[in-house]
């Protein structure tokens, strides 16, 4: 059972060209059931979301047209290739309370669990840490305003880490329903069966970012997967354990660029081993693999 510190996968981050929103290619079209998303309170990001049987989702976003060149290379996916993975996030679970007990309140609750986390990590001297929590937002299509706080990754001398090599947090301030709402009927049923993530795999450039980035998964994930090469970690969804086998992570030196792949469950037998995707440009195509989803091959 997750405790109140205990990692839970919330979601994956994935850049898409701004058309994919607008007019999407069937072969991305077919894949999913897209949730609407919205653009983000800096004005900057659009998104559109996938939301998954075990509590999870995932983020297609896209930089709007027109957004200011110099705005987009400082956001921290500015400078990431359209068509790719680029991040993903872990929450806490919102914490057991009576109704009566405000929003706010229950993310208090959160905040000082992701502290404790937050020393943690530190005290690991991965070189490697958490900064503090800052809150951001967005607005619904249907005009609901959300509302969380993020902590991103950084080196203990403040530089930015590589986006995806360890998570972010990403912890609600609302409600959780009104961010990631899974419970909308059908909205987590799609063509291709997903209904979680099976596996986040994260390939860094060079050994050192693999080391630092194993200490903080030490850290953070109690329990440690046997791995033929690379080390690999469980990790847990809010609702995973009735709808599939459980995920993992996987770290290990990419011989390319840095990248993250995913794979995800499928409860569709017929498409069990298959890859899914197709092309976002003349030079890139995105592919997911999938995996039983009771199967702990993943």
């Amino acid at each position: 059972m997750p405790t109140p510190t205990t990692p839970l996968v919330d979601h994956i981050v994935i850049l898409i060209p701004y058309s994919f929103l607008s007019a999407p290619p069937s072969w991305f079209a077919d894949l999913f059931h897209f949730y609407p998303g919205g653009r983000h309170s800096d004005g900057l990001t659009e998104n559109t979301l996938v939301l998954l049987a075990d509590g999870s989702y995932l983020e297609f976003i896209a930089f709007v047209p027109g957004a200011d060149p110099a705005k987009r290379a400082a956001h921290q996916w500015g400078g990431k290739k359209e068509g790719t993975v680029v991040d993903w996030a872990v929450t806490l679970r919102c914490p057991s309370t009576p109704p009566s007990v405000k929003e706010e309140a229950k993310f208090l609750e959160q905040e000082k669990h992701f502290h404790e986390i937050q020393e943690k990590v530190r005290d690991a001297k991965a070189g490697i840490v958490y900064g503090d929590l800052r809150r951001g937002g967005r607005t619904r299509p249907d005009g609901k305003v959300l509302k969380w706080a993020v902590a991103f990754p950084k080196h203990d001398d403040g530089s930015p880490v590589e986006p995806g090599t360890v998570p972010f947090w990403c912890l609600d301030v609302t409600a959780r329903n009104l961010r990631v709402p899974y419970t909308t009927p059908r909205a987590t049923k799609h063509p291709i069966g997903a209904v979680g993530v099976a596996k986040i795999e994260i390939l860094p450039e060079n050994r050192k970012t693999v080391e630092s980035a194993g200490v903080v998964y030490d850290t953070i994930l109690d329990t440690k997967e046997t791995a033929e090469t690379g080390e690999s970690w469980k990790i847990r969804n809010l609702f995973g354990e009735s709808v599939h086998s459980g995920g993992i992570v996987h770290l290990d030196t990419s011989n390319k660029p840095a990248r993250v792949n995913i794979s995800f469950f499928t409860n569709d037998l017929r498409l069990v081993g298959k890859s899914v995707g197709g092309k976002v440009d003349e030079d890139h195509i995105l592919m997911f693999h999938l995996v039983a989803a009771f199967d702990d091959k993943v």
